[in-house]
């Protein structure tokens, strides 16, 4: 009877003990992934902010290459002997559809721009929602409970060994 007892008992132990160290290194992989949700969060608003900062250089650059180009046509028009600023030529309306052709690129880049950044900036929330679920899910665990809750139960399980009439 006295090993059926101890049988038992160590089983019972072995519950609590197994449930609350469970319990712990789940709360603890749940902090974890909390803390790696907020880096990835901040590397997120980093990444959307490296992206105004490259779009804006982007669009300056468009837009130089824009204005060189209506230069060019400028000259060479004017070197072909046409009138290139009298309103109704050739040569104006050339200018004003390449004009309207740079604006064309540059309103595509910005809209470019702004989608990539926005991306950026979603993935970012979304981690920090993440980061703020992993928080409650490593809340939620409690080894003390857990190990309770396992003794208790093996102890009811065994009970009629443990506390024989």
């Amino acid at each position: 009877m006295f090993i059926a007892v101890a049988i038992a008992a160590t089983s019972v132990g072995l519950s609590a003990y197994g449930a609350y160290s469970s319990s712990k290194n789940n709360k603890k992989q749940a902090e974890a992934q909390s803390a790696q949700a907020k880096v990835n969060a901040a590397i997120s608003e980093r990444n959307a902010a490296d992206v105004a900062k490259r779009g804006k250089d982007s669009l300056f650059d468009q837009k130089r290459a824009t204005l060189a180009s209506l230069s060019q046509v400028r000259s060479s028009t004017a070197g072909a002997g046409f009138v290139v600023d009298s309103a109704g030529t050739t040569g104006q309306e050339l200018v004003r559809s390449m004009a309207a052709a740079g604006e064309i690129d540059v309103i595509r880049l910005q809209e470019n721009i702004d989608r990539e950044q926005q991306r950026a900036l979603d993935q970012g929330a979304n981690f920090t929602a993440q980061a703020d679920q992993y928080k409650i899910q490593a809340r939620g665990y409690n080894p003390f409970v857990s190990g309770l809750t396992a003794a208790v139960g093996g102890a009811t399980q065994n009970s009629d060994i443990l506390f024989p009439n």
